[in-house]
């Protein structure tokens, strides 16, 4: 076998490659042989069909078959030996460009295209200045929070009539056109808490409701997004698309939490007997633990403008059209060009990205070991209990986190989180960092507008 390679241009090149029957012959012969232990043929024993009808009715195929692998076997060998830096996998150029007789089989050759990933020179250093946007934990923000708290400990109550923060159980029933029941239409029942609707007319319409009460509402009006909306009808995502109904709401619950008093007692339920004394202290572990959680919605945010700009700015180049026939040969739906050419914009940003990323982790060494991921882990789980009061032992968060981690899946949210996290940590130490300070809602404005 030989292989020769010819650079089109930086991005582009062809891979020619000449097989001899030397090559495939033992292979075509051994699948042969194989192939007649299992063939079941009419007339003949399983095991017992002569070879020769074998060659003559799957020999074309089987032919090509171990052709492919060869073919396969070494291209990828000979890529990997000679340090190739591919973008997707190698791509035929095309029947009319193989040469060989499939029916007298000889010598053959072939050609195939690759895709190669563009040259990087990543230089993170000082000059480089990035915003980094943090949220000013005010008393506004503690004192919601501190609220939030004492709830979390508070009582259950039943209120003749319903409150702005309280939580209603409902019976929803889809309306027609003259807003009677629609027959056949959706029914169900659910939880609406009141403090959590946005739109004021229809908040306002679910307070001083009493049980048995009815009003009509647009349950768009009373969710944060389709996921939600179809939960609370019990209704499937596409369903949730094309819902233009009003409903009738009638109310079968009202329950109200009256928060705990926020005093020492609340405090040791929340941190345990005597860790925080005094309403001072209370305030600041609040306050703590506030820019603790938005440290991460800034570091996120962090990423997603520096991955934007620090992209724009290297802007790599891609092989466009061989990255384009590569999307409709391998999507597993059928995509016409109008839709590649719709979607290739923002598959080609991700990829300029992840090269981008690449490349930092073998520049700057970036590792993630096994410890680093049980770690994250077991963070995750001891702050999750934590949220109930059940504090863990970290013997068994470790054996939990082991058992999280041996799901493939789950293995590679965590280590690509780690990574993205690793590299953030080298783009802070190497960049400038222009830190500003903003209220709650502009910070929350800008992570979902810019």
């Amino acid at each position: 076998m030989n292989i020769e390679r010819n650079d089109l241009d930086a991005l582009n090149a062809e891979l020619s490659i000449s097989i001899a029957p030397s090559d495939y012959a033992e292979r075509v012969e051994s699948a042969i042989k194989k192939y007649r232990k299992s063939a079941q043929i009419p007339g003949f024993r399983p095991g017992h069909v002569p070879a020769s009808l074998v060659k003559q009715r799957f020999g074309k195929s089987i032919l090509a078959e171990e052709i492919n692998q060869v073919i396969q076997d070494n291209l990828y060998k000979y890529i990997s030996e000679n340090k190739i830096e591919i973008l997707g996998s190698p791509i035929p150029t095309g029947e009319d460009d193989e040469v060989g007789n499939w029916d007298n089989p000889g010598d053959f050759k072939f050609r195939y295209h690759l895709g190669l990933a563009p040259e990087l020179n990543i230089d993170l250093n000082n000059s480089l200045t990035f915003d980094y946007f943090k949220v000013n934990v005010d008393d506004t923000l503690i004192d919601k929070q501190a609220k939030d708290l004492a709830r979390r400990y508070g009582k259950m109550s039943e209120p003749e009539t319903s409150g702005g923060e309280d939580m209603i159980i409902v019976k929803f029933d889809e309306l027609d056109s003259n807003g009677d029941v629609k027959e056949g239409g959706i029914s169900h029942q659910s939880t609406v808490s009141v403090e959590f609707v946005t739109d004021e007319i229809t908040k306002n319409k679910l307070i001083g409701l009493k049980i048995g009460d009815e009003v009509t509402v647009d349950p768009r009006l009373l969710s944060a997004n389709h996921e939600d909306l179809g939960k609370m009808l019990n209704i499937s995502h596409d369903a949730v698309h094309h819902l233009e109904s009003l409903f009738r709401l009638t109310v079968v619950e009202i329950k109200r939490i009256e928060p705990h008093a926020v005093d020492q007692e609340l405090f040791d339920k929340l941190y345990g007997e005597g860790e925080i004394n005094g309403v001072d202290a209370f305030r600041a572990k609040v306050k703590g633990d506030l820019e603790n959680m938005f440290a991460g919605d800034s570091d996120y945010l962090f990423k997603r403008e520096f991955a934007k700009k620090y992209t724009e700015s290297i802007n790599p180049q891609l092989p466009d059209s061989f990255l384009k026939k590569y999307i409709a040969l391998t999507n597993e739906k059928p995509v016409t060009a109008e839709m590649i050419e719709h979607d290739y914009p923002y598959y080609a940003a991700q990829l300029k990205w992840e090269l981008i990323e690449g490349k930092i982790i073998r520049q700057y060494e970036v590792r993630v070991a096994p410890d680093d991921a049980v770690a994250h882990v077991k963070r995750v789980l001891a702050a999750r209990y934590a949220q109930y009061g059940l504090p863990m032992e970290d013997e068994m968060l470790t054996e939990f986190a082991k058992k999280s981690l041996a799901e493939k899946e789950e293995a590679k949210r965590v280590y690509d989180f780690l990574y993205e996290e690793k590299i953030m940590e080298v783009v802070k130490q190497n960049c400038t960092l222009n830190v500003k300070e903003m209220s709650y809602d502009d910070f929350v404005h800008m992570a979902q507008h810019a």
